[in-house]
């Protein structure tokens, strides 16, 4: 009878009288060696198949099913999604590190299993059926380096043990929390624990303060209409504000003001004020936009002191000699006297030097030109412009007159609104009314030529009826369009 196997373990079972000088190689081997991998033997399971792989089962040598440790790794990673680790149907200890970077189950072949989460360690084993978690229950338990130690699991839904063992159920914990939010669930409730007022208003007592971080917000209105803030460096209030009473504000440096282009002009209300910056002045707003002040001075003044040999004195800005006006000593200073510079700032330069002591005046004119631009659609009444000024030649055809000028036709000819047509050929010819025309619209046919001119309605009536007209040598006709009875008036 020849040696058999183990059903689990898959351990040699020689027989009396069999083996005989081979004895200790096979207990050795088939036996002794097969227990130690049971027991502590590692399997690296490296290898994968539409995301599974099946434990290896040998009888008496070396197999994965028969180690105590799984180490499950995927460095090809081919893995493409959650693995299953299939094992024999057998009862069996597993310890499972999952190594790879996909859930992986533990499972037999027809039956289920165990989830080892990625990068965890499991003691599972297989009953026979199915493979299921190896421990279930510890009478106490410690996590890390802490020094307390858990003994029970409670679900109290009023905490009232006050355990500092036990851990509380996600059930019990809600119903607590539940519990109390419902007593103190309106703002009225949460501000009476702290509020000395009695009422619903937020007090804060003398010397306590409301801390903002940077860029921290109070924000008012459902909108967001208004927002204060600091932004690390300075205040901030945006949205718009409006005051009732006095705006106090003290210091000793300045107020900015709104401040914009021309273009940037917001729709004008009477009492605004904002500085213009394509002006470079402060404007405000009554019935429309003017200067209030302020900005750039009309007349720059530049003083010096002659000291009997300077003869260029450099000015605060950029300027033209012509618009300079220069005094020494009260007396005006022909332009013929002195000379001014392009340069910024400009240098004016004296053909002599003023007496030592001179009080010499230099003001500068600074002029802004202001461009006015062609006027909106409809923005020029009647009254704006002047009499006489509308001729014959801008009511002309080509700038948007009556008519168009004269056209002579010799072949067929589609017309458009305005049109005066000439026909003059000597064969029938077709003069075509313009199509879909609206209340007004004219056109005027001649017939120069010998051959009769077909004038084709184009859809509308010509006088009332749904026919075309004819034009004989030498006729013509002015027609009007009326309406869609009418059609085209005869003239």
């Amino acid at each position: 009878m020849t040696t058999q196997y183990t059903t689990i373990l898959k351990l040699a079972l020689p027989v009396q009288g069999e083996l005989s000088g081979t004895w200790g190689d096979v207990v050795n081997d088939n036996i002794t060696q097969m227990v130690e991998q049971a027991v502590a033997g590692k399997a690296v399971v490296n290898t994968w198949t539409g995301n599974s792989h099946t434990l290896t089962t040998a009888d008496g040598t070396t197999s994965e099913s028969r180690c105590a440790i799984l180490e499950l790794t995927d460095t090809g990673t081919a893995l493409t999604g959650a693995g299953t680790v299939v094992c024999p149907t057998n009862t069996k200890l597993y310890i499972v590190d999952n190594n790879t970077a996909e859930i992986v189950t533990v499972k037999t072949s027809g039956g289920t299993g165990v989830a080892v989460p990625v990068g965890k360690t499991m003691l599972v084993y297989c009953d026979g059926t199915n493979v299921v978690e190896g421990v279930t229950h510890a009478n106490s338990m410690s996590l890390g380096t802490s020094t307390v130690t858990a003994d029970k699991i409670l679900d109290e839904d009023n905490m009232a043990s006050d355990s500092a063992t036990a851990i509380a159920t996600q059930q019990s914990i809600k119903a607590y929390v539940d519990s109390q939010v419902g007593t103190a669930d309106t703002l009225a409730e949460v501000l009476a624990l702290g509020n000395t007022t009695g009422g619903t208003d937020l007090a804060v007592s003398t010397g306590d303060d409301i801390t903002f971080a940077d860029s921290s917000k109070v924000i008012f209105g459902a909108g967001s209409d208004l927002q204060i803030y600091s932004d690390g460096t300075t205040g901030q209030v945006t949205g718009n504000v409006d005051l009732t009473g006095t705006l106090v504000v003290n210091g000793s440096t300045a107020v900015t003001v709104s401040k914009g282009t021309t273009v940037q002009r917001p729709t004008g209300v009477a009492g605004m004020f904002r500085y213009n910056t394509t002006e470079n002045k402060f404007e405000g707003y009554s019935t429309e936009w003017g200067e209030i002040g302020g900005g750039t001075a009309d007349l720059l003044l530049n003083t010096f002191t002659g000291d009997g040999s300077d003869v260029t004195f450099t000015l605060s800005g950029a300027a033209a000699e012509n618009n300079t006006l220069a005094y020494v000593d009260g007396v005006y200073q022909n332009k013929s006297t002195y000379a001014v510079s392009t340069a910024t700032p400009a240098v004016v330069t004296f053909s002599e030097a003023p007496a030592n002591g001179a009080a010499i005046e230099i003001m500068v004119a600074t002029i802004s030109v202001t461009n006015i631009g062609t006027p909106s659609d409809n923005t020029v009444t009647t009254a704006k412009i002047v009499d006489g000024a509308v001729t014959a030649v801008k009511l002309a055809a080509d700038v948007g007159g009556a008519f168009n000028n004269f056209a002579i036709k010799t072949a067929d000819y589609t017309a458009v609104t305005r049109d005066q047509l000439i026909v003059n050929s000597a064969s029938a010819r077709t003069i075509t009314l313009p199509a879909s025309p609206s209340a007004g619209n004219v056109v005027f046919v001649k017939n120069a030529g010998a051959g009769t001119v077909t004038v084709a309605r184009n859809g509308s009536n010509i006088n009332s009826t749904a026919d075309n007209g004819s034009l004989a040598t030498d006729a013509a006709a002015t027609l009007v369009y009326v309406d869609g009875t009418i059609g085209w008036k005869e003239l």
